[in-house]
């Protein structure tokens, strides 16, 4: 079998302190059949700079648009819908890969031709890169081994760069909703689920960062909001909404310490 194009995902705007780091992380992968494409919103503070220096380095495989968007699930999408690959996937320019991670991914599409999605572990990390949130990472595992559509609407389990989707589960369930300053990847998991549960790998394949300017932390009250929507629009069953809203509760005492 020939090995699938995977296609990266960068939604990307005022990035100059990690997104190089968030690059190599994917130039220095073992695999190597992948593009990259950068959706940049007019960052202003150097990242242009940066992404120009390794498009320049690595053409053909490396391409971006800088362009003012209505927030970051809009510039995944327009991104989404340029991508050539069979494997598609998005990760923040403050995120990492793991080393292995395209490789594991190929690895899980081969032996599972017909899958929708594919799903590792991610660390979560600090501005540093420090493991943080040691416990609910590890609860997340173990809810990620079980892999229970129930489970999955009691809570969002799946570490967001460490999911894959094929062409054909975009094409079919896409394209991901947000609000201004964030994306909904729930939905589009949720989605997807209903029909068919992800393939699952024990393997870590990102680290997924949180610190005092990203989105998680500094919108943590509006996403839970927006999460609860969700799930609303998903089921109507009191157990799981009630389950859902005390993970909530636990994911916000959780935000405030890490």
């Amino acid at each position: 079998m020939t090995k699938p194009l995977i296609s990266i995902i960068i939604p990307s705007f005022n990035k100059v302190k990690y997104i190089s780091k968030t690059l190599d992380s994917i130039v220095n992968q073992d695999y190597q059949n992948y593009e990259v494409v950068i959706q940049d919103g007019g960052s202003v503070d150097g990242t242009l700079k940066i992404i120009e220096k390794y498009a320049k380095k690595y053409p053909g495989i490396i391409r971006f648009e800088s362009k003012k968007d209505k927030g970051q699930w809009d510039a995944i999408n327009k991104g989404m819908r340029k991508a050539k690959g069979k494997i598609l996937a998005y990760i923040n320019a403050d995120d990492l890969y793991k080393d292995g991670a395209l490789s594991e991914i190929e690895r899980l599409y081969r032996l599972n031709i017909d899958a929708y999605w594919f799903v590792g572990r991610g660390m979560v990390v600090d501005g540093k890169g420090n493991r943080i949130a040691i416990w609910p990472n590890r609860y997340k595992n173990l809810l990620l081994s079980l892999n229970i559509y129930f489970l999955l609407l009691t809570t969002n389990y799946l570490m967001q760069p460490s999911v894959f989707i094929t062409k054909k589960a975009w094409k079919r369930f896409g394209p991901f909703v947000g609000h201004k300053h964030f994306v909904m990847e729930y939905d589009l998991w949720l989605k997807i689920a209903q029909f068919k549960m992800p393939v699952i790998t024990n393997k870590y394949l990102s680290d997924f960062r949180i610190e005092p300017g990203t989105i998680t932390k500094k919108y943590s009250e509006m996403l839970l909001r927006e999460d609860e929507k969700i799930v609303r629009r998903h089921t109507d069953n009191p157990v799981i909404l009630f389950l859902h809203g005390i993970h909530n509760l636990g994911r916000l005492a959780v935000g405030k310490l890490v």
